[in-house]
């Protein structure tokens, strides 16, 4: 009989990456210089510190509305990954018997509620942005805050989960060491913003897609108990 937990868990971990494919091919393609160190623009705006930043963030023409479609379609993919970490904690957690794996699974809602409102304060900034309407320094804090709590979340529900693979064989059991990396990555980001932010942004993409082909492997062996 297969394990309707980890098989939902599959379908969602799937559903989750379609939609970081969608997303990044939707995103503005021209936006302004971006602060030092980043890469995307989508991670220079979540990670703004002050309205010369938003500003210059989105110089060119129609990049403000770009950024606007991606954080509307958005709230569909956070209900994705949040709905795909939430029942990957609770198909471990029935397996297992251990609280820890319950608690990952409230962990999802929290990152869930986190990056709704991040969205709300983004989708608030380029609209200020648009009335030319005052200083952003209110919305900008509540942003910082929802920005951290959502991957800071993240990277705990990462540690929380990486002793499903630690007595794993074979190339699965290094998968712990990945899922170590984000919390080691969000410290690092915490204190030098740039590069490090979006090495998490990368450490944790490259742990939703081993997380989806993991649920499926245990799907296809359902007797297995891998903890």
């Amino acid at each position: 009989m297969r394990d309707r937990l980890f098989l939902l868990s599959g379908i969602l971990g799937l559903g989750a990456l379609a939609m970081t494919v969608v997303l990044a091919l939707i995103g503005p393609r021209q936006t302004g210089p971006l602060p030092a160190g980043f890469i995307t623009p989508v991670m220079a705006f979540e990670f703004a510190r002050d309205d010369e930043e938003v500003y210059r963030l989105f110089e060119p023409d129609g990049s403000a509305d770009a950024m606007d479609r991606v954080n509307r379609w958005d709230f569909l993919y956070m209900a994705l990954y949040s709905s795909f970490l939430g029942t990957f904690a609770l198909a471990a957690g029935r397996r297992t018997g251990r609280a820890i794996y319950f608690v990952a699974a409230a962990l999802a809602l929290i990152v869930l509620y986190a990056d709704a409102m991040e969205n709300v304060q983004l989708l608030g900034l380029t609209l200020q942005l648009e009335m030319d309407g005052g200083s952003m320094a209110a919305m900008l804090e509540r942003l910082h805050f929802y920005t951290w709590l959502k991957w800071g979340g993240l990277a705990l529900y990462f540690l929380l989960i990486a002793p499903t693979f630690r007595r794993l064989p074979g190339l699965w059991r290094g998968v712990w060491l990945v899922a170590s990396l984000p919390a080691l990555l969000a410290v690092v980001a915490f204190f030098r913003r740039g590069l490090p932010n979006e090495l998490l942004a990368l450490s944790i993409g490259v742990m939703f897609l081993l997380l989806t082909l993991y649920a499926w492997r245990t799907v296809a062996q359902p007797v297995e108990v891998a903890i």
